[in-house]
C-alpha cells in the first residue's frame, strides 16, 4: 500500500460548442413561476429596499464628514501640515462582519474626490514589505482606467511611488490609505509604516483612515509617541449598533408596508444573536431572509401574504389542494368553530374564498392598529423608572408577540401604576407624543381614538391640582366586622379617598387606555385568524440552520445517510443495520462506533469486507480483494480527515478513536 496514490488528469474533449455561438440561458429551477416564490420575491425585494435605505442613512453622516475632511486636505497646500499626516479615526463599533461593506461604500464615495485610494487588511500586511508593496501597488494601478498594470508588485517601493506621484498626479490630490481593521494589525508594522509615510510627507500628500472597532485608547496603546506625533487626528463616530438595529427594524418589521412578520421565538432569537454575538446588521438580514424562505418555501397558500389590492387576484389562482390546506389552518378551524352561524360542511369553495378574503383584510387592518397602538404604549412607558417593558420599541414588540397577552403581564400593570405618579407636565408631554403617533394613520378607529384622547388631554390640562375634601368614612369597633368584611371595607375606603380633579382625570384616562385601547388592540398576532399566512414564529427550526451543530450533522449523515441522500438504497431497517448499499465511509464509521479506543486495522478490514462482499463460505480469514482494500483505505483516510481517528504510537497496526 506504500505505492497507492490518487492522481487527477485533464483530458481534451471535442465538444459541441463553436466559437461565436451564444449559449442559451437555462433556468435551473422550476419554481420561479410558482405563486409562493413570486410572493417571497416581492416581499424580500421590499424588505431589501427598506434595509438598504436604512443602511445608507446610517453611514450618510460619516461619509459626508469624510468627504469634507478629504476636501479640506485637498484644498490646502502640503506645507500647512508641517510634516504631519492628516488622519481620520473612524470608530466603527464591533460589528466586524459589516466592516467590509462599510469600507467598500467609503471607497466608492471617496473616489469621486480622488482616484488614489488604497485599502489595507491585516491578513495581507503581516510585515513592512508586504504593507508597503500592497499600498504602492493599489495607489498606482487603481488609478488607471484600463486593466494595464503600470508597475509590477515586485517593483513597488516608496521611491517608485514618489516618482509616479510627481510625474502623473496633480500635487493637490491626496493619496488616501485606509487601514480597515486597526486592532488586527501588528503594532510594530504600523509604527514603521507611519514613520516611512512621514518621511515622504513633504513631497506626497497622504491621508490615513483608521477603522477602529473598540476605542481610541487602542491607538495610544499600540503606537509609541514618535509615531502618533506624526499624525494630525480627526475623530469620526458611527452610530451605535443598537441604533442601527432600530433603524433596520423600523423600516422592515415595524413598517405596515412590509407584510411578512417575525413573531414569537423567531424574532427573539434573531435579536439575541445580534445583541449577544456579532452586532452585524448584514447577518441579521440574512437570518431574516432565512426565516422568510422557511415560511414561503413550497407553500402556495402563503402567496396570500400580499397587499390588499392583490388579495382577490391571489385567491383566484388557488387550487383545490390549496383550498384544503387553508381549511386545515389551526386559526381558520378555530374561527369556524367559534362562529356557529357558519356551517363548515355546507361551506363551498366560493363561499370559503369570500370568507378568506374577509379574514385577510381584517388581519391587514389589525396589524396596522397593532403597530400604531404598540408605538403609543412604547411612547408612554419607555422613560419610566426601571423601564419594565423596555426602553426600545423592539423590546415592547418582543413582549407583545412572545407572550399570549402583554396586558396581563406584571410589567405592564406596574407601568400603568407608575404613570399615575407622573407630574402634570410630564404626563401631558407623553400624551402629546401619542397624539403625534396617531396623526399619521388614516384608520377610522384610530381617528376616533385621537378625538377622544384630545378631549381628555384638554380636560387634564384645565384640571386643578387642588384636592377637594369630602365626607370621610371611618371604621369603629361597634361595626363588628369579620376579617374579610374589614379588609373589603378598607379597600373600598382607599379607592374612594379624596382626589384632585387632575388626579381623577388622569386615572380615568389611564383606565380608558388600558381597557379600550391596549387590551383590545394589543392581542398577540398569533391569536388572530389567518396569522399563519403572515407570521413566522418557529424559532427552533431557524436555530438549527443558523446555529447548527456541525458534529451532530456529521454523525447523522454518517450513521443514517438516507436523511440527506433521500435514496431508497440507504434506507435502514433499524439504527444498527449495515447493508452493503451504504457508502463506504458510512460503513467504516458505524464499524468504528462498535470498537474500543484502539482499533485493529486488519480486523476492521475483515469486517468491512464481510459487509460489502458477503461470501457463502464462513472461513475465519480470507483473501481480501485489492479493490475492496483500496475502498477501505480511502474510507479510513476520509474518517481520519474528519477527525474521528488518528494513528497510534503504541501499536503500528492500530488506530486510536478520538470520540
Amino acid at each position: 500500500m506504500d505505492n497507492v496514490s490518487v492522481s487527477k488528469g485533464v483530458f481534451a474533449h471535442v465538444g459541441s460548442y463553436k466559437i461565436g455561438q451564444h449559449k442559451q440561458a437555462r433556468c435551473r429551477y422550476n419554481y420561479f413561476n410558482e405563486p409562493w416564490y413570486i410572493a417571497y420575491k416581492e416581499t424580500w425585494n421590499a424588505i431589501q429596499s427598506e434595509a438598504e435605505s436604512a443602511r445608507s442613512n446610517m453611514i450618510h453622516q460619516v461619509i459626508s464628514d469624510l468627504q469634507s475632511f478629504v476636501s479640506s486636505v485637498k484644498n490646502n497646500t502640503i506645507d500647512i501640515f508641517d510634516n504631519e499626516i492628516p488622519t481620520a479615526m473612524l470608530l466603527t463599533g464591533v460589528n466586524v462582519p459589516d466592516h467590509a461593506k462599510l469600507f467598500q461604500k467609503i471607497v466608492l464615495k471617496l473616489q469621486t474626490l480622488t482616484s488614489h485610494v488604497a485599502i489595507l487588511w491585516s491578513k495581507d500586511s503581516n510585515n513592512i514589505k508586504n504593507i508597503v508593496s500592497d499600498t504602492v501597488f493599489q495607489l498606482i494601478n487603481n488609478s488607471t482606467e484600463d486593466d494595464v498594470v503600470e508597475v509590477k508588485r515586485t517593483q513597488c517601493s516608496m521611491h517608485a511611488l514618489k516618482l509616479w506621484y510627481l510625474t502623473h498626479c496633480n500635487l493637490s490630490d491626496p493619496l488616501i490609505i485606509i487601514v480597515s481593521d486597526f486592532e488586527s494589525f501588528s503594532p510594530s508594522v504600523l509604527h514603521d509604516f507611519i514613520l516611512i509615510l512621514s518621511s515622504y510627507s513633504d513631497t506626497i500628500k497622504f491621508i490615513l483612515l483608521f477603522g477602529i472597532a473598540t476605542t481610541l485608547h487602542i491607538v495610544h496603546r499600540s503606537l509609541s509617541y514618535d509615531a502618533t506625533s506624526k499624525l494630525k487626528v480627526k475623530v469620526l463616530h458611527m452610530q451605535t449598533q443598537i441604533k442601527s438595529l432600530g433603524d433596520i427594524l423600523e423600516g422592515t418589521i415595524f413598517s405596515s408596508d412590509i407584510l411578512f412578520r417575525l413573531t414569537g421565538r423567531a424574532f427573539q432569537l434573531l435579536t439575541d444573536i445580534f445583541l449577544f454575538y456579532d452586532f452585524s446588521v448584514d447577518r441579521f438580514l440574512q437570518n431574516y431572509k432565512l426565516c422568510m424562505i422557511q415560511h414561503f418555501y413550497g407553500n402556495n397558500i402563503n402567496s396570500l401574504c400580499c397587499q390588499r389590492e392583490d388579495i382577490q387576484e391571489r385567491i383566484s389562482t388557488l387550487t383545490e389542494e390549496d383550498i384544503k390546506d387553508l381549511k386545515k389552518l389551526p386559526s381558520v378551524v378555530k374561527y369556524l368553530q367559534a362562529n356557529e352561524s357558519i356551517n363548515e360542511n355546507e361551506l363551498g369553495d366560493e363561499a370559503f374564498k369570500k370568507l378568506i378574503k374577509k379574514l385577510l383584510k381584517k388581519f391587514h387592518k389589525y396589524m396596522i392598529r397593532f403597530l400604531t397602538v404598540l408605538r403609543c404604549l412604547h411612547s408612554l412607558v419607555s422613560t419610566l423608572p426601571n423601564a419594565q417593558l423596555g426602553k426600545q420599541l423592539r423590546e415592547v414588540y418582543t413582549k407583545a408577540v412572545y407572550t399570549s397577552n402583554v396586558t396581563e403581564s406584571q410589567e405592564y400593570k406596574e407601568c400603568l401604576q407608575l404613570l399615575n405618579f407622573l407630574s402634570k407636565e410630564e404626563f401631558l408631554k407623553k400624551l402629546e407624543s401619542v397624539i403625534t403617533i396617531v396623526e399619521d394613520t388614516e384608520d377610522p378607529l384610530m381617528e376616533e381614538f385621537k378625538t377622544n384622547l384630545t378631549t381628555r388631554i384638554n380636560e387634564i390640562r384645565d384640571a386643578s391640582l387642588d384636592v377637594i375634601s369630602g365626607p370621610t368614612e371611618t371604621v369603629t369597633v361597634d361595626d363588628k366586622l369579620t376579617r374579610i368584611q374589614f379588609k373589603q371595607k378598607l379597600l373600598k375606603m382607599s379607592q374612594t379617598h379624596s382626589r384632585s380633579p387632575y388626579k381623577q382625570a388622569q386615572l380615568d384616562l389611564i383606565n380608558y387606555l388600558d381597557r379600550e385601547i391596549f387590551k383590545v388592540h394589543l392581542l398577540n398576532p398569533n391569536q388572530v385568524p389567518m396569522h399563519e399566512i403572515f407570521c413566522y414564529s418557529d424559532g427552533n427550526s431557524v436555530k438549527q440552520h443558523i446555529r447548527g451543530s456541525l458534529r451532530g450533522a456529521i454523525h447523522t449523515g454518517l450513521n443514517d445517510p438516507q436523511v440527506y441522500l433521500q435514496c431508497d438504497c440507504c434506507k435502514l431497517e433499524n439504527e444498527n443495520a449495515m447493508p452493503a448499499t451504504l457508502p463506504d465511509l458510512s460503513i467504516i464509521y458505524k464499524l468504528h462506533l462498535e470498537s474500543r479506543k484502539l482499533i485493529n486495522m486488519y480486523d476492521w478490514l475483515q469486517a468491512f469486507s464481510t459487509i460489502v462482499d458477503p461470501a457463502e463460505d464462513t472461513e475465519e480469514e480470507r483473501e481480501i480483494d485489492s479493490k475492496i482494500q483500496a475502498r477501505f483505505t480511502r474510507a479510513v483516510a476520509e474518517l481520519q480527515f474528519l477527525g474521528f481517528i488518528k494513528t497510534s504510537r503504541k501499536k503500528t497496526d492500530h488506530v486510536k478513536r478520538l470520540t
